[in-house]
């Protein structure tokens, strides 16, 4: 008896503090027991706790569980679904992203009335790739949106066999483009019957209607594998509100996309509709010049795109790793060609592609960084930071970090001209100059005033 009571008392400590969840609510920094981790959680406006509810469990980069969610809300009261976003899985190690996974997993499940015949993923670019790994490994993972990245490249997370629903999401301007578009090809290779959403923009979580068509595909092809029971009404309202998205993107003449789209909504209809309507709708898109024009310009930029990914991760790295700042002078160049051939034509799919190119050029670096320490490797991490500044003229932080390292080589010139250029392009924030760390004798230099007085700032001294 002494003992059922302490196991009482313990249960009753260690669960007494929950918070309390209020329906239709997001609801932030839920305490898993015994952890220092949190999560979101959003309860769809129907809830009823006497009712098992699938889920959808989401993973962001940074740990912004709320983010996550807040994303999710239209598309869990549109089709009934609990949605928990975590805020302990951030972007580390494989090995502990799954442990904090598992972790949030358990925490949900144990918390909510989930049905476990019914449990789905979601993420946003290293979250998405987190999601996918976890449903690769746990066999109750019925389906995955991954939104701004794959899948990993480690083989043992790599998807292989079709046991989960994949649905994609990614901006035409995201530096992940052209690899969400090859890796649905990977997994239509592997008979998935993947879908991919693509919307305008760049590496952020996608806009909310297409996250809502992401939830309603997966809903649509649980029913048809049987997850989910089948219920004509609802595969008719799916069907509707998949035509009016397909309306929306002919009104914004996104004409190759609605095109797509209704192929992906035959393959997805296809035991349900016969595919007289969108046949007839993908019949006038091809009528239209500008669907033409859209479809060849996106043929070409498939052709040429890779080969760009192919050549800078052979040989920026390697510059880097040299640390020849006289090498800058060929990556100047390239980067006016790609303003010049792509930034500034007249092809919007050229257009997209170079802001790809120049967004993956902007985090390459910053991956690379990572390798290099100051006290052994300063001329490396130099280079990424000069480098940084090429592709973007406002990396402001990434200026900061150049007058510190030529600071700390004694190249008070060098530092001198980076400072001017970081003054000329738009930087005013004398506060964080004046508390940058390791450039104090930069800042007693005479030249070092003039610069900032000269353009209208206080100088320290």
């Amino acid at each position: 008896m002494r003992k059922i009571l302490l196991l009482l008392l313990l249960s009753t400590i260690g669960f007494a503090q929950e918070k309390e969840i209020t329906i239709g609510v997001v609801q932030d920094s839920l305490k898993i027991n015994n952890t220092k981790d949190t999560y979101a959680v959003y309860l769809p406006s129907n809830y009823d706790k006497e009712k098992e509810w699938p889920v959808i469990m989401l993973f962001d980069p940074s740990g912004r569980g709320k983010v996550a969610v807040e994303n999710f809300v239209e598309a869990a009261d549109k089709y009934g679904y609990i949605i928990a976003g975590s805020n302990g899985v951030e972007n580390t190690t494989y090995q502990e992203s799954l442990g904090d996974a598992r972790v949030f997993y358990s925490e949900v499940l144990r918390r909510f009335n989930i049905d476990e015949s019914k449990i789905y993923l979601g993420g946003f670019s290293g979250g998405a790739r987190l999601a996918v790994s976890v449903a690769v490994i746990a066999k109750k993972i019925k389906g995955v949106i991954a939104c701004g990245g794959s899948f990993a490249s480690v083989d043992a997370y790599t998807p292989k066999k079709n046991s989960f629903l994949y649905v994609g999401i990614v901006g035409d301007e995201d530096f992940n483009y052209r690899e969400m578009k090859n890796s649905h090809s990977y997994l239509t290779r592997l008979k998935f019957d993947p879908d991919l959403l693509l919307f305008s923009g760049e590496h952020v979580w996608p806009p909310k209607e297409y996250i809502t068509k992401g939830v309603r595909l997966l809903t649509l092809k649980s029913m048809t594998r049987n997850i989910i029971p089948k219920d004509q009404n609802r595969i008719k309202e799916f069907y509707a509100e998949d035509l009016e998205f397909n309306d929306k993107l002919v009104g914004k003449l996104e004409l190759l996309r609605a095109y797509n789209d209704l192929d992906e909504m035959m393959e997805n209809y296809r035991f349900y509709f016969d595919d007289d309507t969108m046949k007839e709708r993908q019949k006038e898109i091809r009528k239209n010049r500008i669907y033409r024009t859209q479809r060849n310009n996106e043929y070409e930029v498939d052709e040429i795109e890779s080969n760009f990914y192919v050549d800078y991760l052979t040989y920026l790295p390697k510059d880097i790793a040299a640390g020849d700042l006289g090498s800058l002078i060929y990556w100047e160049d390239e980067l006016k060609s790609i303003n010049k051939d792509f930034i500034n034509s007249s092809s919007e799919a050229k257009r997209k592609m170079g802001k790809r190119v120049l967004n993956f050029l902007s985090v390459l670096p910053n991956e690379l960084s990572s390798s290099y320490n100051e006290t052994e490797e300063l001329d490396n991490l130099l280079y990424i930071n000069i480098f940084e500044t090429l592709v973007n003229p406002k990396a402001y932080d990434a200026y900061l970090s150049v007058l510190k390292y030529t600071v700390k080589r004694g190249d008070y010139g060098v530092a001198l001209y980076y400072l001017e250029k970081m003054l000329d392009n738009g930087f005013t924030d004398t506060d964080k100059l004046n508390t940058q760390q390791g450039i104090t004798l930069l800042r007693i230099q005479p030249e070092y005033n003039d610069l900032l007085e000269a353009y209208g700032l206080e100088a320290m001294y």
